[in-house]
């Protein structure tokens, strides 16, 4: 991998050892442990934002696991509403989709480290669709920086990014580690049109240290053609707030129609 020098943008913080290198990627593994239901507000950029769904500007989301979100606009007005807990889980159901035998974060146990983040992740359901920007994903689960478990010692390099840079910080008053980073050879996006890391720059990634988000994502350097990825931020409102189900339906689940199969 090519790590060309650069002027460092925490220049107080040492050099990243091997722990904190660890430990950084194992945050990046973690966000799906760490919350039950989270409470936000993200910018949306322009490059992905969509008028004609009022998904613009900024929004305040509530989500529930991978199970519920429901997105509100700057003015209170509620622009999208989704879950799956209510969805029929038939034969046809099973036959239909692979995302029916993937089990969610809950039902599964990683391997943890001795501060009590994650070392490997076994593979989990993902969003399938529930969020109304699939950027949205990465931000919330940036397992991509990290990859799902520790590189393998005598392959120089192997893990998806090299770490130059490492700080612990307060990013708007939230306990946060700032990370400059490059995409490495074995990089993997999440998405198929979204990377965290762009190809050929350094970009400063802060994940939250308590659930483990992206709260920021800023590419530093680069190509001018890559400086063009947009600046990604998000805020943390509440962490484990209890949301009932009407929270995230339109329609009351005892109202819905029963299908027989």
């Amino acid at each position: 991998m090519d790590v060309p020098s650069a002027q460092l943008y925490f220049p107080g913080s040492p050099a990243p050892d091997s722990n904190a290198r660890r430990r950084f990627r194992a945050l990046a593994r973690s966000a799906p442990w760490l919350s039950t239901s989270l409470k936000f507000e993200i910018d949306i950029p322009e490059e992905y934002s969509q008028p004609q769904r009022n998904l613009t500007g900024s929004v305040t989301v509530k989500i529930r696991q991978r199970e519920a979100i429901a997105v509100h606009n700057e003015s209170g007005e509620l622009v999208f509403q989704k879950e799956t807990f209510s969805a029929q889980r038939s034969r046809d159901y099973l036959a239909a989709t692979s995302a029916s035998w993937k089990l969610p974060s809950t039902l599964l146990t990683p391997v943890y480290t001795s501060d009590q983040l994650i070392l490997r992740r076994p593979e989990i359901a993902g969003f399938d669709g529930l969020l109304p920007l699939d950027y949205w994903a990465t931000v919330l689960d940036p397992v991509e920086i990290a990859g799902t478990e520790p590189a393998a010692l005598d392959l120089a390099f192997d893990h998806p990014t090299y770490i130059h840079e490492l700080s612990d910080i307060v990013h708007e008053g939230r306990q946060a580690i700032a990370a400059v980073l490059s995409a490495g050879y074995s990089y993997q996006a999440s998405q198929a049109n979204f990377r965290l890391v762009p190809a050929d720059t350094r970009t400063l990634v802060v994940l939250d240290l308590s659930t483990g988000v992206c709260l920021l994502r800023q590419a530093l350097s680069g190509a001018s053609s890559v400086l063009a990825a947009p600046d990604l931020r998000l805020r943390i409102l509440a962490q484990d707030e209890y949301y009932i189900n009407s929270h995230f339906q339109r329609e009351h689940w005892l109202d819905q129609p029963v299908v027989r199969s």
